[in-house]
C-alpha cells in the first residue's frame, strides 16, 4: 500500500523537548546591547519576537556609520548561542519522545528535524538525547537565513530528502511552525502545550492537533490506512 504521509518533520524545543528558551530575556539583552552599539531602541519596531528579530538582522542596512549590519547579525546570534546553551541545560524529552521517533524510524518514514535553536546547541542535544542516528536531516539556525514562520528551513530539508510535499507532515508547537509548513505547502501537526499553547490566534490552523506527542503514531496510522 502506497502511503499518504511517508515523511515527519519535526520541531526541537517544545516539540521533542520541553520548552526552556528564556524568550523575553533574550529579545531584551538584544536590545539593550544593540542600543549601548548606537542602534535606536525601536529598530525592530514594537514587543517583537525573537524570530523577527533575527530575520530582520538579516536584512537590514547599516543604522549609524560606526556599525554594520553584520555586526548586528553577530551581535544577535551570539546572544541566541548563549540563550541555546542555558536552555539546553534544561531540557528534558517529552514522555514517549524515543518511543515515538523509534517506531517511525523501524517503519521506514523519512524523518527530519529543523529548528530555530543553533547547530551547537542541537548537535550538543543529539549527544546527549542518544537522538543522532534518528534524522536522515537536519536543518538548524545556522543553515539558513531566515527562521520560520519562514519556510527556508523546511524548503531546505524537503529538497535534501526528495521528498513529495503532498505525503509530509511537520509536527511543531508553535503558530511559526504551523504557518511555515502552510507556506512550504505541507501538512502540519501542531503539538499543544509548547511555545504557544494554543492556536486559536494564530493566522493558520494546524491540520492536526496532538496532546501528546504519542498520538502522533495514531495520526500517522490513520491517514495511512
Amino acid at each position: 500500500m502506497k502511503r499518504k504521509i511517508d515523511t515527519v518533520l519535526f520541531d526541537f524545543e517544545g516539540t521533542l523537548v520541553d520548552f526552556q528558551w528564556r524568550l523575553k530575556e533574550a529579545v531584551d539583552e538584544v536590545i539593550v546591547t544593540l542600543e549601548k552599539e548606537g542602534c535606536p531602541s525601536n529598530l525592530f519596531g514594537i514587543n517583537p519576537s525573537y524570530t523577527h528579530i533575527f530575520n530582520k538582522s538579516v536584512e537590514l542596512v547599516p543604522c549609524s556609520k560606526d556599525i554594520q549590519s553584520s555586526k548586528i547579525l553577530n551581535i544577535v546570534s551570539s546572544i541566541f548561542d548563549f540563550y541555546d546553551s542555558d536552555a539546553l541545560t534544561r531540557w528534558q524529552l517529552h514522555p514517549h519522545t524515543m518511543e515515538v521517533l523509534n517506531e517511525l524510524k523501524e517503519d521506514s518514514f523519512k524523518l527530519g528535524l529543523v529548528t530555530n535553536i543553533g547547530e551547537r546547541a542541537i548537535l550538543k542535544a543529539m549527544d546527549k538525547f542518544k537522538l543522532s542516528k534518528i534524522f536522515d536531516v537536519i536543518i538548524t539556525r545556522n543553515d539558513v537565513t531566515r527562521l520560520k514562520p519562514d519556510p527556508e528551513g523546511l524548503n531546505s530539508a524537503i529538497e535534501k530528502l526528495n521528498a513529495n510535499t503532498e505525503k509530509i507532515v511537520f509536527v511543531g508547537d508553535s503558530y511559526n511552525d504551523i504557518e511555515a509548513a502552510r507556506k512550504a505547502g505541507i501538512f502540519s501537526c501542531y503539538l499543544v502545550g509548547g511555545e504557544n499553547s494554543q492556536t486559536k490566534n494564530s493566522k493558520f490552523e494546524a491540520d492536526y492537533e496532538i496532546t501528546s506527542i504519542k498520538h502522533l503514531l495514531i495520526y500517522c496510522s490513520l491517514v495511512n490506512s
